[in-house]
């Protein structure tokens, strides 16, 4: 995009312009992400003439790569996250990873992320049988920051705590995808969670 032409954001809305050319990596990560709050729309006035406008939490990226060889993975993730308004009853700011309140889009994963996506449901219903003994292996092992495990260890539903912790691994690209894979084939998970042989295999 030229640089010249004018950019205007707001209410937590991203506009991206990078210009990537003639790089050589073992891996790039570009992910966004953004929060939308809920609540009483915002009134921004009058939206003044852009080439790119971005309200209302949404997200642009007019990012150009040209000539770059990436040699593993490559994370070009968009996510945006709805945080319920301060007099919701659910919002404990517990839930920075769930599903049905944000849209991820990922164009490119490596091989542990691949596999993670593949066989999300069955580490879902296998891990749920005792969530805080997943979540202290990885938290022990740093997949999760103390704020994530925190957060994660205080969701309500068994379910819902494993699945937070799947997109969470997921967003944090291959390499954490790759040391959770790790742990789920140490011997005192595997056996605690015996269908682990059949998915990890």
């Amino acid at each position: 995009m030229d640089k010249s032409k004018s950019v205007f954001t707001s209410g937590n809305s991203v506009v991206t312009n990078r210009e990537i050319t003639n790089v050589n990596a073992q891996s790039l990560n570009m992910a966004v992400r953004t929060e939308v709050h809920q609540g009483p729309s915002e009134n921004v006035g009058q939206v003044p003439r852009a080439y790119l406008t971005a309200c209302g939490g949404s997200v642009i990226c007019a990012d150009k790569i040209s000539g770059v060889n990436i040699a593993g993975d490559v994370n070009l993730s968009v996510t945006t996250t709805l945080v319920p308004a301060a007099n919701d009853p659910f919002d404990t700011n517990l839930h920075p990873f769930r599903l049905d309140k944000q849209k991820t889009c990922c164009l490119f994963q490596g091989p542990a992320a691949k596999m993670i996506t593949e066989h999300k449901v069955k580490l879902i219903e296998c891990l749920m049988a005792d969530r805080f003994f997943i979540l202290q292996h990885v938290h022990a092992k740093e997949i999760v920051t103390d704020r994530e495990y925190q957060d994660l260890k205080h969701t309500p539903q068994p379910g819902q705590t494993v699945t937070d912790l799947i997109d969470c691994v997921i967003f944090k690209g291959e390499d954490s995808c790759s040391r959770f894979i790790e742990v789920l084939k140490e011997p005192e998970v595997v056996d605690t969670y015996p269908q682990l042989g059949q998915i990890t295999k």
